[in-house]
């Protein structure tokens, strides 16, 4: 398989697999649910199809397995319990197990024998509690059952067909053909999942046996199948063969509906009635399967109905929208790589390429221009140039656009076995799925999702005894909130639970020595609740699967804020807990500020900003620095000491490393933007522009600083710096690496000149 057809293949799987989650999840919380009855069933068919079809033998019999079982369900023969879900869930898993594999490349299939046969002993077990009159034997084995020509007592197995049973005659054969010198003939009457192209479906059956197996007989003609001149079924002959072998090979192909293997005594006209065991023989005469054969019934999929099935065979569904992704299971939840491909309108990729024409246009008139010298004429091209890539800047960055319904699609099932681990009940819902953000910030907001509903659930969330005894219904609700609001997405995440206990926090980080005892007797509430984010800490006494390790929510915090967002949390003890997590739509392109301290350039994002001033009216309260801004004091933050640019090249304390491998000095200028200028910037976080940005001063000349004043959203706090340089637009880019640990920085970004200018964070500074 090339490289392409796999991605598209996991690309394809990953959305059947998070349909089948959320399918059964609606049939979980109503099992008279039809329509989920029918996409359960649609999907584990397709998914056993589409398999089959790329020849991943092992997570096809997997997926029939679960089909079977499912059939069982929708026929009225299993009931919908945990313990049935539990197993059908599981199975989910590991066919996600099996397409990681495939996607990595992995020369063997994932070991699903322990799954399939969990999934068998169910039905079982099901069959058993039922008094059923038949048992379906072991698919993921076709040889099961089959008996020896030579021995056995004559009585059907495994729900095959006896002597003059209806199900066992030919689908359209009048006799057994010709085969001469055959000690026997195997015949299988085949039926397939027709839908709108039986021919197509039969297809992939004949092409299958063609490559298994020689001499083999077909009625109809092949060609009469193919054109798709059957009714739904046909026979299969060949001579001198093993049954069991036979139906391993149907048992892989997807298109297959159902098939049914016999043996047949008589071939070429010659019976062996020494080789029948007692009770077999029949008054049949040569070419009536039914009275001369031993059949053996290897259902492929247990409904024969066309109605019954998507008809689409091997045909992968299209979704609705691009599939993250892997199925989010008890471990496994939506992650960078899932965010593989994204799917794009036609009429943006046309207008991409309009784009894309237009730049060629450019390119060419301003070379011209410029060779004959023509140099105004070269002006206005640039000018053109400058909308066109503006343009094209805003198509690309709409192209990267993902609903949110990629990664939180996952969450429900992530959700349902928390709450089963933990023995709660929990109704889960979400709105806003629709919105869209960056693929960059969608690829990782995966882990901190499932940390905080996890936390909701485990933590938050009562078991049913304590939520009545406290007047609660024994069911908690948890509910997940997206909106937009201008260039920022907001999360919400709210449960009724317990809330939070600020005392225990509290006494916790003093035992933990993250506070002292002054310090926790003076922390007001809402700060102690964020006590839940730090690093190692957790009130959970015992250690478990899913808490008491205090790591879950530090990621959330530490991942929230490399994606230059933010997360707060707001608890009322008896009421619940609100996680608020705000994250920028897009983070690829920002609007930066350029100061200097010393003689290395930093850059502070626009939209952090809320004024610049000088630093004369820099005042000393308690020994710190302040300014004073209407009624407010403002803490002054040196980046000169912060930064320890002491040296004068602007190198931070942090692990004795430079700021972000800064590259060369800039020489007190940003990126080639010039000497330090006096033109006002403009732009950023909605407003018309920045108050009081004027020309630098002097390096390290205390009188002629500068002070960038941050927006109290983001952090009461004014930056000193030596000089503002220059406003800039540019690419930022996440420390990789050792320097992902400088909490300083939130990022660096490249100019045009090939320098390397650090992006300041300044919640951390």
């Amino acid at each position: 398989m090339n490289d392409d057809h796999r991605t598209t293949f996991v690309s394809e799987a990953r959305e059947h697999i998070t349909d089948l989650n959320n399918a059964l999840l609606a049939l979980e919380d109503d099992p008279t649910d039809a329509e989920a009855m029918d996409s359960v069933f649609r999907t584990a068919h397709t998914l056993k199809g589409n398999f089959a079809a790329m020849g991943f033998t092992d997570a096809s019999s997997l997926a029939h397995a679960l089909e079977d079982l499912l059939d069982e369900i929708r026929a009225g023969e299993m009931t919908v319990s945990s313990e049935v879900m539990d197993v059908t869930f599981d199975a989910v898993d590991r066919i996600e197990a099996a397409v990681a594999a495939i996607e990595a490349g992995e020369d063997e299939e994932v070991d699903v024998s322990d799954t399939v046969e969990s999934l068998r002993r169910t039905m079982d077990h099901a069959d058993s509690e039922g008094d059923r009159e038949t048992v379906t034997g072991d698919e993921s084995d076709p040889a099961a059952g089959v008996t020896d020509d030579a021995g056995g007592d004559g009585a059907p197995v495994d729900g095959a067909s006896g002597p003059g049973d209806e199900a066992a005659e030919f689908a359209h054969a009048d006799a057994v053909p010709a085969f001469p010198g055959a000690d026997r003939v195997v015949h299988a009457r085949v039926t397939v999942d027709t839908g709108e192209m039986p021919g197509v479906e039969a297809m992939f059956v004949l092409e299958a046996l063609a490559e298994g197996f020689e001499g083999f007989e077909l009625a109809p003609s092949r060609e009469a199948i193919e054109g798709g001149e059957y009714s739904g079924a046909f026979d299969v002959f060949l001579p001198d063969d093993e049954p069991a072998a036979l139906a391993a090979g149907l048992e892989t192909v997807g298109a297959v509906d159902s098939f049914e293997v016999t043996t047949i005594r008589e071939a070429a006209g010659e019976s062996e009635s020494e080789d029948e065991p007692p009770g077999a023989e029949g008054d049949a005469g040569a070419g009536a399967p039914a009275g001369e054969s031993e059949a053996l019934d290897v259902a492929a999929a247990a409904d024969e109905s066309p109605a019954a099935t998507d008809g689409s065979g091997s045909t992968p569904d299209a979704g609705d929208d691009a599939g993250g992704d892997a199925a989010a299971g008890r471990d496994a939840g939506p992650s960078a790589d899932e965010i593989a491909s994204v799917r794009v309108d036609v009429d943006r990729l046309d207008e991409l390429h309009g784009l894309v024409e237009q730049l060629v246009t450019n390119r060419i008139n301003i070379r011209r221009a410029v060779e004959a010298e023509e140099f105004e004429s070269a002006k206005n091209s640039m000018s053109d140039l400058d909308k066109v890539t503006s343009r094209l800047q805003n198509t690309v960055m709409d192209m990267r656009l993902i609903p949110l319904r990629r990664v939180v699609s996952k969450l429900p099932r992530v959700v349902r076995d928390t709450a089963r681990d933990s023995g709660k009940e929990v109704d889960f819902e979400m709105y806003g799925k629709d919105i869209e953000l960056d693929r960059s910030i969608l690829a990782e907001i995966g882990d901190p999702l499932i940390h905080i509903l996890r936390n909701a659930v485990d933590h938050g969330i009562e078991p049913p005894q304590e939520r009545e005894a406290a007047g609660k219904p024994p069911e908690g609700q948890v509910e997940l909130r997206a909106k937009r609001e201008r260039d920022h997405v907001t999360i919400v995440v709210e449960d009724d639970g317990a809330g939070l206990d600020a005392d225990r926090l509290r006494r916790k980080a003093v035992s933990e020595g993250v506070l002292t005892e002054e310090e926790a007797a003076a922390m007001p509430d809402d700060e102690a609740h964020d006590l839940v984010f730090h690093p190692g800490l957790s009130t959970n006494e015992e250690v478990t699967d899913l808490s008491g390790r205090g790591v879950g929510m530090d990621v959330v915090h530490r991942t929230v804020e490399q994606l230059d967002g933010s997360v707060n949390v707001e608890s009322t003890p008896g009421e619940g807990t609100t996680f608020r997590l705000q994250l920028p739509v897009s983070v690829a392109i920002v609007d930066v500020l350029f100061v200097a301290v010393g003689e290395q350039s930093y850059g502070i994002p626009i939209k952090n900003i809320d004024e610049i001033t000088r630093d004369d009216d820099i005042e000393q309260l308690h020994g710190d620095d302040v300014v004073r801004h209407g009624d407010d004091v403002v803490p002054v933050v040196r980046l000169s000491e912060a930064l320890d640019t002491g040296n004068g090249r602007g190198e931070l304390a942090a692990d004795g490393g430079s700021a972000a491998g800064s590259g060369p000095d800039t020489g007190g200028s940003a990126a080639g933007s010039g000497p330090d200028t006096a033109a006002s910037a403009t732009g950023g976080a909605g407003r018309d522009g920045i108050d009081g940005l004027t020309a630098g001063q002097g390096p390290m000349d205390r009188s002629g600083g500068m002070l960038v004043r941050i927006r109290p959203s983001e952090r009461e706090v004014a930056l000193r710096c030596d000089r503002v340089q220059d406003q800039e637009e540019v690419v930022v880019k996440p420390l990789d690496g050792a320097l992902s640990g400088i909490s300083e920085l939130s990022g660096t970004a490249i100019l045009g000149d090939g320098n390397i200018i650090p992006i300041l964070n300044v919640r951390e500074l």
